[in-house]
């Protein structure tokens, strides 16, 4: 039973569904958190795999058809933690690592005030059509730009993957 139990892991269910319920202001912290809940429980499943009772070998039929059947549980398990683990850790990079350039694309995806033809500059970021508008420093565009992704994906799940 600890090995279902251990499958079937409330922190790692009450992590999953706290980000699912995440506003724009909170999402970066329930990712953190989450990432953190998704690598414990792998290290917990990885553990598994040297235990006694799943290294043993048994000359009945049923005790390795069972114990086979519970190796390529754990086997599956820490694939698709793996695998979650990558994806929450390249939404949350995307919240927190943008350049210049991703900012320039983020405000010309999302159509940020009505444009979508912002230019990134010596001088910072500008729309080319608003040609008199103001010119956004490259650090407020990046940080402009981290929340709207962050509202994005929030409202549209739309997501800016590397």
């Amino acid at each position: 039973m600890l090995i279902v139990k251990l499958l079937v892991n409330e922190n790692l269910l009450d992590a999953e569904s706290a980000l699912n319920k995440a506003d724009s202001g909170n999402i970066i912290e329930l990712c953190r958190k989450y990432l953190l809940v998704l690598n414990n429980y792998r290290d917990e499943l990885a553990k598994l795999r040297g235990t006694p009772e799943i290294s043993f070998n048994s000359t009945s039929s049923l005790a390795r058809e069972l114990t086979e059947q519970v190796r390529k549980a754990i086997r599956s398990a820490i694939e698709i933690t793996t695998r979650e683990r990558n994806q929450i850790e390249l939404l949350l990079n995307s919240f927190t690592s943008i350049s210049g350039y991703e900012a320039v694309d983020t405000f010309n995806h999302l159509q940020y005030k009505g444009f979508d033809n912002w230019e990134l500059q010596a001088g910072g970021v500008r729309s080319k059509t608003n040609g008199a508008g103001e010119i956004i420093s490259i650090q407020d565009a990046v940080t402009t730009a981290g929340a709207l992704r962050r509202e994005a994906y929030i409202t549209e799940k739309i997501a800016f993957l590397k």
